[in-house]
């Protein structure tokens, strides 16, 4: 199934005072009206009217001083919509290939100066938008066969609804520090992502079309050169990577068991203060933590509005894996918070993945700690979860891995695990008596490279 080939224009607000936000929106109304004649006009989940524009004026008078609201015009096939809610605003566009290449120019000018007053913004293939992030098995059947759709990866949501499981798609918009963080043709971030993303980690990303900065606090990335070409495997790689670069998933989980894929840079969130790693390989190009021989460290002062960074060429040790030391008895842990329940496998390949990631640890990581510590993967889970661990399938499931048998604890269950030289016990905690931490990015073993 193909759809129609259409782009999608998207441009976001945040915190506007009301003179600004009127303007905005008389903006948006004048650009829709250059781009295509409106023939209908609707305000929220009312009935379409015979687009005019005194009604348009009269509606936009009415209601910008509202909490919320929503309007939207079309000509049939092109559609432009505005959303307030709350001191937010933004500004759609769903325009067809034809009246992109008419005005694509404009359109790229319009958003930039846009920018100015936005949080961010993208510009992409709207059957791309959909694939990535479409959810429900009904609706992806206006863009996919069933043949297809059964291929997906599935979540279940809390209601018990099965739906497509987006958040392993490059496309997928997700939202951190209440910004949208996602991969696509062209995306332009303000300067309010220093909280989230530092525009300096955007700014060093590799494999991409270009990334040029609008102003001195507004960065643009261009991923591939053609919109509509992004279901080449070429382009899709560089969605892929460039997500992977700056470590969007790891930031928030959506689905309960996280993205089941090695990072290419972690962070550190505290008070103030946001620190980072990039790991790289010996050619200066982003990797896998295994796999780094080199390793970029950022520090950002948000407040101050300070950055530092460092190049280290090395390897990783024991606490890059296990950054939670006790020295005293001789233990180093890591923890992982997963909510197993809204996987359709029991949590199976989310199991299987976190612990192989903390026991096939690289030789070149066995340092002395290693040799002569306890390394432990604290699990917490919910007590159900813990009950119904499926340890017996585990076992199945990797084949080469040594389990001893599961044992009971005072506040959960553990079991050892061996492989080779390597070793690891893994502890399964209860949510209600944990901290509820994601797993931390620890030290390696380097120098400062020239």
């Amino acid at each position: 199934m193909k759809a129609a080939e259409q782009i999608f224009v998207s441009i976001r607000f945040l915190s506007l005072e009301e003179k600004t936000i009127k303007r905005i929106i008389q903006d948006w109304l004048v650009f829709t009206r250059i781009l295509y004649r409106p023939l209908w006009l609707g305000l929220n989940q009312e009935p379409l009217q015979t687009f005019s524009l005194s009604l348009c004026l009269t509606m936009i008078r009415e209601n910008c001083r509202e909490n919320e609201f929503a309007l939207r015009m079309s000509d049939g096939v092109n559609e432009s919509c505005i959303h307030f809610r709350y001191g937010r605003l933004r500004e759609d566009h769903i325009l067809t290939k034809e009246i992109f290449y008419e005005h694509r120019q404009m359109i790229l000018d319009y958003t930039e100066v846009q920018m100015n007053l936005a949080t961010c913004a993208y510009i992409r293939d709207y059957g791309e938008y959909l694939h990535h992030n479409l959810a429900n098995l009904k609706s992806r059947l206006t863009i996919q066969s069933q043949t297809e759709i059964d291929a997906l990866p599935k979540v279940r949501r809390s209601d018990d609804q099965v739906e497509v499981d987006c958040s392993q798609f490059a496309g997928y918009d997700l939202y951190f520090g209440g910004h949208c963080l996602t991969s696509c043709w062209r995306m332009y971030f303000g300067e309010g992502y220093q909280e989230s993303v530092p525009l300096e980690i955007i700014q060093d990303v590799q494999q991409v079309e270009q990334v040029r900065w609008l102003s001195h606090k507004v960065l643009m990335v261009e991923l591939y050169r053609d919109p509509f070409r992004w279901a080449d495997q070429r382009n899709q790689s560089f969605q892929r990577m460039f997500r992977d670069q700056l470590g969007i998933d790891q930031l928030a989980w959506s689905n309960g068991t996280g993205v089941l894929r090695e990072p290419y840079i972690e962070y550190s969130h505290t008070q103030g203060r946001i620190q980072t790693v990039q790991y790289q390989n010996d050619y200066l190009q982003p990797t896998t933590k295994k796999q780094a021989t080199h390793f970029v460290t950022r520090s950002f002062d948000v407040e101050k509005k300070q950055h530092q960074v460092k190049r280290v060429k090395g390897s990783l040790n024991t606490k890059a894996f296990f950054p939670i030391v006790d020295d005293t008895r001789m233990s180093m842990k890591n923890q992982v918070v997963l909510n197993p329940e809204l996987s359709l496998d029991g949590g199976l390949a989310a199991y299987e993945f976190y612990i192989r990631n903390h026991l096939e640890i690289p030789k070149v990581v066995m340092d002395q700690r290693y040799r002569e510590y306890l390394v432990v993967l604290d699990l917490y889970l919910p007590e159900e979860q813990i009950q119904n661990f499926p340890y017996q399938r585990l076992k199945e499931k990797m084949g080469e891995v040594r389990f001893s048998r599961l044992k009971k604890r005072r506040k959960g269950k553990y079991m050892d695990l061996t492989k080779g030289d390597n070793h690891l016990r893994v502890r399964f905690v209860a949510q209600e008596t944990g901290q509820n931490k994601r797993s931390l990015w620890g030290e390696f073993n380097g120098r400062t490279s020239v």
